[in-house]
């Protein structure tokens, strides 16, 4: 699971490890504003929509971000339907187009790692057409 795939590029190998790092940085912040903030004792008085939001972006994120390890496309796009449900919750209970776009940047990573899943899956393509041709 965490050890690199054979014969990729260094640098796909070191990218991909910078954007975990990233994602787990994130959640390091999440959690320290979330401990900051009360915590738990916190969760009862919030409202539903504020709880579904915590459960896309905090949670399905974190999820995805697992998952992306052994399974990178998979975890990409779930980092990206997390995104998707956090903006259409907020949709949806604030009854507006939301406009402020928190986490955007929460995008990069998603799609880093589709990105970094269709070039793995060339390069596994040019070995074996390699290995054909001799």
């Amino acid at each position: 699971m965490f050890a690199p795939k054979r014969r990729e590029p260094l640098w796909l190998q070191v990218s991909r490890w910078l954007v975990r790092l990233f994602c787990f940085g994130f959640i390091a912040l999440f959690l320290f504003f979330f401990i900051g903030e009360g915590g738990i004792q916190e969760l009862p008085q919030l409202k539903q929509p504020d709880l579904l939001r915590l459960a896309f972006i905090p949670g399905v994120f974190f999820l995805a971000l697992l998952i992306s390890f052994p399974r990178e496309r998979f975890g990409g796009i779930l980092m990206t339907l997390s995104f998707v449900g956090y903006h259409t919750v907020s949709w949806v209970s604030d009854k507006k187009i939301p406009t402020h776009w928190d986490f955007w940047w929460l995008l990069i990573p998603a799609i880093l790692f589709i990105v970094f899943s269709v070039l793995s899956q060339n390069t596994r393509q040019k070995r074996t057409y390699r290995r054909r041709r001799r």
